[in-house]
């Protein structure tokens, strides 16, 4: 997993597309660590921040930032 989560970008849509990189990232994590301990529980955590960031994304991509 990357160990940098950069939002300094250009505008304020890609925003979204930085934490929806974070999330998958968080997500294939999880599920690695969950094979690589042979439990589903150990990933939980790393689900829920993915979870978290995956809907901050969409709630970003919502908004009508350029429309008058």
């Amino acid at each position: 997993m990357a160990k940098n989560l950069d939002l300094d970008v250009g505008q304020p849509e890609e925003v979204a597309k930085v934490l929806l990189a974070a999330s998958d990232a968080y997500y294939i994590s999880a599920t690695e660590l969950e094979k690589g301990w042979q439990d589903k529980r150990a990933g939980k955590p790393w689900r829920q921040i993915a979870k978290i960031l995956e809907k901050t994304a969409v709630k970003i991509s919502k908004i009508e930032l350029y429309r008058k």
